[in-house]
């Protein structure tokens, strides 16, 4: 799948390479057992099975991932079926959509106004608006929203400023499961909670967060505890087993047992959209049962690995998203690293059992994400363990006491909602103790950033530290020493770089004009930022390891590594002189052939604030006249770099 995410090959010579080694690997396994096991033949066992299976995981990313063209984006009026509705914001409504207005009928990402209907997945909508792709990030390591997309095979958007004109709603296998899903949050609201409670039981039941709390969420965040909210391995294996317990108490037969666990998944994994930690860890409670029905041994890891084969096999695309490396490598880390320290938290005490296991496998499974949650999220959260403690017990009571109320308010609304005051008591305290404990604690994360290759090592490391444990061997303590040297040099490696790196960004702000001078890890910062741009600065620094040390206002002219800057303003007076780099701001219209012939510049800036058809009218010029010039509102932030003497 890494193969066909970054190189290109005919898919004719990849299936050729499949076929082969596929025969290859089934002639040699026919081999081994008619003339007895032969030691020699491992290595091309081996080669067959990496070439199969890396040949096939090639197709399957290549067919998953076929490449689309929309032609003409100067289209106006689109037709688009809504396959998946996301959070609104303030101004509008988002969803993914296919646009069957289309002969390829392409996904892209759709957003129109608000004061319209809330859309639902299956409706096809006339939608009168504007298609581009999808913008990269405007400013240097700011969140790539574009690569987000892509690899959910959506590469354009369209944008509509008015309401849409429904067609009509189709009715298809997944807008069915999400009547039955609306049909069952329903209940909750015949039941008598608060929109407040309905959002967190949405999010909690079947990982629907376009309706939950901004607070609540930003309170699980705080506290490290998001994957709570997401439906997840956790809540599978903890309905799964209740419901296997319940029902052996109530002497139900296993082969009805069986039945009904296999429903419940199969159930399960459909109202939650078959978000990827729920279908593996419905693949994997779905593979005991197999094993157990077979008679055959159960190893967890066999479970895990197998449950991810299948999964990326039907969508490869699973193997780039966050929620599913992070699924899977907190199982690993639970049964890879947990049977080490697992003696620390057992007690005889079954209330001190419970928490001390709590305690324990939050830490071992924090410690083996923490490397990947700092790539992604630049932060290591200080409060997860508090979170667990707290948030786990209750949301467990919640989670099984909602199932079990949805399930008996089919039966009898009236009877079931007295439940309800005792299930919202529950919530409300859950949120209450969190939101004190959030204010207790003035620091909850440390900003803190890993490159790929720090993020691997650091993995790794962790992990060999408990292979070491597992069983004592003296060139395991050569591997971890080695990798911490391998750590240590890419360490001293940034730090020589940044230490050598000079160079001018432009930042992408529609208000100011704001322009970092770095030197070093120091940065002389210039003009004052607004507060979207701030965060895109806190990314730069803690990218870069550097600093903000001195900030200067923002002056028309000024010398900058002794090149000189002009900014012309509304007000467009400039001196008559030459200047290497004029940014042109705040929506100034000048003559541009005046312009140049007075300060014949090397470079012009057209600032993202400016309107877009003066921008577009500023661009056209400077392309029939091959002036060098850099549209902000496309391109994002400019870089001048002098360590390498490239722009």
């Amino acid at each position: 799948i890494f193969c066909g995410f970054y190189f290109k090959l005919p898919n004719a010579v990849v299936l050729s390479v499949a076929v082969l080694s596929f025969v290859a690997l089934v002639s040699l396994c026919i081999l081994q057992r008619n003339k007895g096991f032969n030691s020699k033949l491992n290595l091309f066992t081996i080669l067959a099975v990496f070439s199969a299976f890396s040949s096939l995981g090639f197709l399957s990313y290549s067919f998953n991932n076929e490449p689309v063209i929309i032609d003409n984006l100067n289209e106006k009026e689109f037709t688009v079926k809504v396959t998946d509705v996301l959070k609104s914001n303030a101004y509008s409504h988002r969803m993914y959509a296919d646009l069957v207005s289309q002969e390829q009928q392409p996904k892209v990402l759709v957003t129109f106004s608000n004061k319209s209907t809330v859309p639902k997945v299956g409706a096809v909508y006339k939608v009168v608006g504007t298609i581009k792709k999808v913008p990269k990030p405007r400013n240097l390591y700011d969140f790539n929203y574009s690569e987000y997309l892509r690899l959910k095979n959506i590469h354009y958007q369209i944008t509509s400023y008015y309401q849409p004109f429904k067609i009509t709603e189709e009715k298809s296998f997944q807008s069915l499961i999400i009547s039955g899903r609306d049909y069952l949050t329903a209940q909750f609201s015949k039941l008598g909670y608060s929109e407040k409670t309905q959002g967190f039981i949405q999010a909690l039941l079947f990982g629907i967060k376009t309706n939950l709390n901004d607070e609540i969420q930003q309170q699980f965040k705080d506290f490290g505890i998001l994957h709570v909210l997401a439906v997840s391995g956790m809540h599978v294996v903890l309905l799964f087993s209740t419901i296997s317990y319940v029902l052996r108490k109530l002497r139900v037969s296993k082969n009805a047992i069986t039945v009904i666990l296999i429903a419940f998944l199969l159930i399960f994994s459909l109202m939650a959209g078959f978000s990827g930690s729920v279908v593996r860890a419905a693949l994997m409670c779905l593979m005991t049962i197999v094993g157990t029905l077979s008679g055959s041994r159960i190893h967890t890891i066999n479970l895990l690995v197998g449950s991810m084969l299948l999964i990326l096999f039907f969508e490869p695309n699973y193997l780039f998203d966050v929620g599913f490396q992070l699924s899977y490598l907190a199982v690993f880390a639970i049964v890879f690293c947990y049977p080490v320290v697992q003696h620390y938290f057992t007690f005889k005490n079954w209330i001190l059992n419970y928490f001390g296991q709590l305690v324990g496998v939050s830490l071992v499974a924090q410690l083996g994400v923490l490397p990947l949650s700092i790539y992604y999220f630049e932060q290591i959260p200080l409060l997860f363990l508090i979170g667990n403690i707290v948030a786990i017990p209750i949301t467990s009571v919640l989670l099984g006491g909602w199932f079990l109320q949805m399930l008996l308010s089919l039966i009898s609304v009236e009877i079931f909602a007295l439940i309800t005051p005792i299930l919202s008591w529950i919530s409300t305290f859950c949120f209450d103790v969190l939101g004190r404990l959030s204010d207790y604690f003035s620091i909850k994360t440390i900003d803190f950033h890993f490159g790929i290759l720090h993020t691997i090592l650091a993995l790794l490391i962790i992990f060999t530290i408990f292979w070491f444990f597992r069983k004592k061997k003296l060139y395991k303590v050569y591997v971890f020493l080695s990798m911490v040297v391998f750590f240590q040099l890419i360490n001293l490696k940034d730090i020589i770089e940044n230490k050598s790196k000079e160079e001018i960004v432009v930042m992408s702000d529609v208000d100011n004009v704001i322009i970092l001078n770095r030197v070093g890890n120091q940065i002389n910062q210039i003009g004052n930022a607004n507060k979207y741009t701030l965060q895109s600065l806190k990314n730069y620094e803690l990218h870069t390891n550097s600093k903000v040390t001195t900030v200067d206002s923002l002056q028309n002219y000024f010398v900058l590594k002794g090149k000189k800057w002009l900014v012309i303003d509304s007000l467009e007076v400039y001196p008559k002189q030459q200047f290497d780099y004029v940014v042109l701001y705040q929506n100034s219209k000048i003559n541009l052939d005046r312009l140049m012939h007075d300060v014949q510049p090397k470079m012009i800036l057209l600032h993202n604030g400016n309107y877009q058809y003066l921008n577009e009218e500023y661009s056209t010029y400077f392309k029939k006249r091959k002036i060098p010039y850099h549209d902000m509102r496309t391109k994002g932030s400019y870089v001048v770099d002098y360590s390498s003497g490239n722009n």
